[in-house]
């Protein structure tokens, strides 16, 4: 062989070597992209616009659809795909009177959350079919090539709770249940009794992170025992501090690991550290109260904080989103906002295209939402739901005291 064919074998390999290194480097740093490319089918062709950012441990796929006529049609998809490009593989449509259903089939060949139109409104299948129109035989067309729509089986019934098989494996439930919790999860149900005396309203307990903390409301007229319920290892502990807090008292809020308390007799403020156990005071009647609005900390009279029951406000709020649809209601994830309109009709929208709503659901009853994620869960009547903008609405829990006891009674942890 040759210096010149050396050479150039040394030069290839080179060449190769800095390929691979600069394939590394992109898909190891670089955490978004946007695409555009198109899926032909049948007799139509659509416009795709991939958006992917990928967030700590979470992918977020957002893909707007354009079908040859400019239908337009939003799907949002949550997988790892190790931040492939294009991974939108075809879609699966329907098409009757004035309803227009596209259903997303991804790479993997699963199904996402169909999304249809209704006229010209944008709204989820869920909406749909409940509103009374049947897909029939479009589900029994899926279903034959191998899509899930749904299932409705029952999992297991303790204490009067029902769970479904809906329950998604990587979510945990807690339940207050007057003197414990219940702690669900998609195979079983445990009942964990904490306090000695019945209480109907859960006036001392707040989730924080995987931790549901509880004050020892068995003591008398104040407490200094605290306890910490694992939710995900279903276990208990407690902490004796050594302050006591007056039972009139609040949670005021959780931020990051600490959890803030307002003694309404005393008019002092503090804050429990889950991590270290330590109980430390942050505000009083000399130096005001600390709180924290949509991402800020700031100081305010502790007397109105203290005689108005004001809590902290996590989420931050959108101008423009109140400006354009007056809700009564918002919750806010990575980048989207959900919302709720005076009849109970729940909408989502992306942050960066606040002008284009999805209809997801009504529901006359709902109460208590939570976002957990990015699923929506509440109560309805007796029953607790999960909305997941793949999934859709889903029955997860029945549990007859939901009917006459809600406030502050369940939670929602993710592994």
């Amino acid at each position: 062989m040759g210096d010149r064919m050396k050479r150039i074998i040394k030069f290839v390999i080179a060449i190769g070597f800095i390929l691979f290194i600069f394939q590394f480097a992109v898909m190891f740093f670089i955490n978004k992209h946007e695409v555009n490319y198109t899926l032909s089918q049948n007799d139509n062709t659509y416009t795709v616009k991939e958006q992917f950012q990928k967030v700590k441990k979470k992918h977020y796929y957002n893909f707007e659809v354009l079908d040859k006529d400019k239908n337009k049609f939003i799907f949002y998809y949550d997988q790892d795909y190790k931040k492939k490009k294009k991974i939108l593989s075809q879609v699966e449509v329907y098409q009757e009177g004035n309803v227009y259903c596209m259903a997303p089939i991804f790479k993997d060949n699963k199904l996402g959350g169909i999304v249809c139109r209704n006229n010209s409104e944008l709204v989820s299948f869920d909406y749909l079919k409940r509103s009374g129109v049947s897909f029939d035989k479009w589900k029994e067309a899926l279903q034959a090539k191998g899509y899930v729509l749904e299932d409705t089986d029952i999992v297991s019934t303790q204490d009067i709770i029902t769970l479904y098989n809906h329950f998604p494996a990587n979510y945990t439930m807690s339940i207050w249940n007057y003197h414990g919790l219940y702690i669900l999860k998609k195979d079983h149900i445990k009942n964990l009794s904490i306090l000695d005396n019945d209480y109907y309203e859960n006036t001392l307990g707040i989730l924080a992170g995987n931790y549901y903390i509880i004050a020892n409301t068995d003591q008398n007229f104040s407490y200094n025992r605290i306890y910490i319920v694992d939710l995900l290892n279903e276990s208990k502990d407690f902490v004796d501090l050594e302050t006591e807090i007056s039972k009139d008292s609040y949670f005021l809020g959780v931020v990051e690991d600490d959890v803030y308390i307002m003694d309404r007799d005393k008019k002092v403020e503090y804050s429990f550290n889950i991590k270290s156990r330590k109980l430390k005071e942050v505000g009083n009647k000399d130096t005001n109260a600390t709180m924290y609005y949509n991402g800020k900390w700031e100081e305010k009279n502790i007397y109105t904080v203290s005689d108005n029951k004001e809590t902290f406000q996590i989420e931050e709020k959108s101008e423009k989103l109140e400006e354009l649809y007056h809700p009564k209601l918002v919750r806010e994830s990575f980048n989207k906002y959900y919302f709720v309109t005076n009849d109970n009709t729940v909408y989502y929208v992306m942050k960066n295209d606040l002008n284009t709503k999805v209809k997801l659901f009504q529901d006359a009853n709902m109460k208590e939402v939570k976002l957990v994620d990015d699923s929506l869960f509440f109560i309805s009547g007796q029953d607790i739901i999960m909305y997941d903008l793949v999934t859709g609405y889903r029955k997860l829990v029945t549990h007859s005291e939901l009917l006459y006891n809600s406030k502050n009674i369940f939670d929602v942890v993710k592994k």
